[in-house]
């Protein structure tokens, strides 16, 4: 747009609504091309972006290699030459950070250069028309963009909560072709096709009423012709298992997470990380629900957005703890379910044996003073992709079952229990006993109730299921 091209915008709203006699200078600049594995080597590395841009557009830049300077300069001079104000486009501004969560001291290094360099728009305001920045996290602007105060933050502003995904409409008008194909190749109807993909790919809001779909993932699903993880396979989060684990409190954040924020987007502050804040910035939470009263902050309720996430992110967080392959999750999964509908505890049991007996020892020697936070973290995951609602709060004043999951006219109910002190054999009676106690079952008693008890010990676990 600011270089003038009317061709690419033919057919878009702004096509007749912009002057496209005019152009301006443009600064672009993508991290993901930029390295970062040292705070050395990022400072030489914009350096050499800079002379390299400058080169380009025909400007002599002095010899000194003072990042802040020669940024400053190349925006002077870009203006000088052209007469015209300079247009500066920065994509994953924050990837020199984020990548490094698993070392602090380099993401605060890293963090120190991006904050000197960012700085330099603000004392060139006179010289620029246009700044805008994308990436996946929002930095409070003391972290790092202290000198930088004038931003307009566009996360959740209603002007733009359709700009990154595709709406319902958009999915069925522009993939009219590829939906229609793949029904008919697949001997299912357009409806229920439909129905499939939006609860593998559809749910991410940034306003709680508009939902978009994934669009990498809606490319390759055309592409391909088959249902799988794309987005999700197309970077594994390492870091936030690192987070999980760096300490108790984590693991107790990710089995009962806050569902809500009140007020603005959470700024992400990486040496005091909030877990909640991180699943929702790299998008393994969204925003579901906003309720706004006048004269008070808005408050924003946050889920999981979608199948493709849900199933993705628990078989990772599977494999990391017991040393499989994500792939070979999902189908062990499926043989559990059939074990629980069928009553089947020895190869029930034997399936989280095999869980538990992969573990590596390197992890078991991490978790010593974690125990049963850890053991229900690992458990949980797994009835999680196995289609249970794993509680997360107190549903009622007897408190809630760990686990439910409604298939048909079957309503599975699980207790999970873990002691170093109590036996397997007691632990799975007190389990059954208090779904029975505390009535877990009385909202299901017109459904086919199954009752699970599941007790664990370090390296021991064991299964009671009850028909009721």
């Amino acid at each position: 747009m600011f270089k003038g091209n009317k061709n690419l915008f033919k057919g878009l709203y702004i096509y007749d609504k912009w002057n496209w006699d005019e152009n301006y200078p443009i600064i672009k600049l993508d991290f993901g091309e930029i390295s970062h594995d040292s705070s050395e080597n990022l400072k030489l590395s914009l350096i050499k972006f800079l002379k390299d841009t400058a080169i380009n557009e025909n400007i002599e830049l002095e010899d000194i290699d003072l990042l802040p300077d020669k940024f400053s300069e190349l925006i002077k001079k870009l203006h000088d030459k052209t007469g015209k104000k300079v247009v500066i486009l920065v994509d994953e501004y924050d990837k020199p950070i984020i990548k490094h969560l698993d070392n602090i001291s380099l993401a605060n290094q890293n963090r120190d250069i991006l904050s000197s360099f960012y700085q330099v728009l603000k004392g060139s305001d006179r010289y620029l028309r246009f700044v805008f920045l994308t990436g996946v996290s929002k930095f409070s602007k003391t972290s790092i963009f202290s000198e930088l105060n004038n931003l307009d933050d566009l996360t959740i502003d209603a002007s733009f909560s359709n700009i990154c995904g595709y709406t319902q409409e958009e999915l069925e008008n522009c993939f009219q072709h590829y939906i229609e194909e793949f029904s008919q190749d697949n001997n299912i109807s357009k409806e229920s096709l439909l129905e499939i993909i939006k609860t593998w790919y559809d749910g991410y809001s940034w306003d709680g009423s508009t939902s978009l779909y994934n669009p990498y993932s809606i490319l390759l699903l055309f592409k391909k012709k088959e249902f799988n993880n794309y987005w999700f396979d197309s970077g594994s989060p390492t870091f936030l298992v690192d987070i999980i684990m760096s300490n108790p409190h984590n693991i107790h954040t990710f089995l009962k997470p806050e569902t809500k924020i009140v007020g603005s987007f959470p700024s992400f502050d990486f040496e005091k990380i909030n877990l909640n804040t991180i699943l929702l910035q790299s998008g393994y939470l969204t925003i579901k629900d906003k309720k706004a009263v006048i004269g008070k902050l808005s408050e924003y309720l946050l889920d999981i957005p979608n199948k493709e996430v849900h199933d993705s992110f628990y078989s990772y967080l599977l494999s990391y703890f017991s040393n499989g392959s994500a792939e070979s999750i999902q189908p062990m999964t499926e043989d559990m379910l059939n074990y629980i509908i069928s009553g089947d505890e020895s190869n029930l049991t034997k399936s989280f044996e095999i869980l538990l007996n992969n573990i590596p020892s390197v992890l078991h020697a991490k978790i010593e003073d974690i125990n049963e936070a850890y053991y229900h973290l690992l458990f949980s995951s797994w009835l999680q992709i196995l289609g249970f609602d794993v509680s997360n709060e107190d549903r009622n004043l007897g408190g809630d079952a760990d686990s439910i999951l409604q298939i048909d006219d079957v309503v599975v109910i699980v207790e999970y229990k873990y002691s170093t002190k109590l036996s397997l054999d007691i632990m799975l009676k007190d389990g059954i006993n208090q779904i029975k106690k505390k009535g877990y079952y009385k909202s299901y008693q017109n459904k086919n109730l199954i009752f699970v008890s599941i007790a664990t010990k370090p390296r021991e676990v064991a299964c009671k299921i009850e028909k009721q």
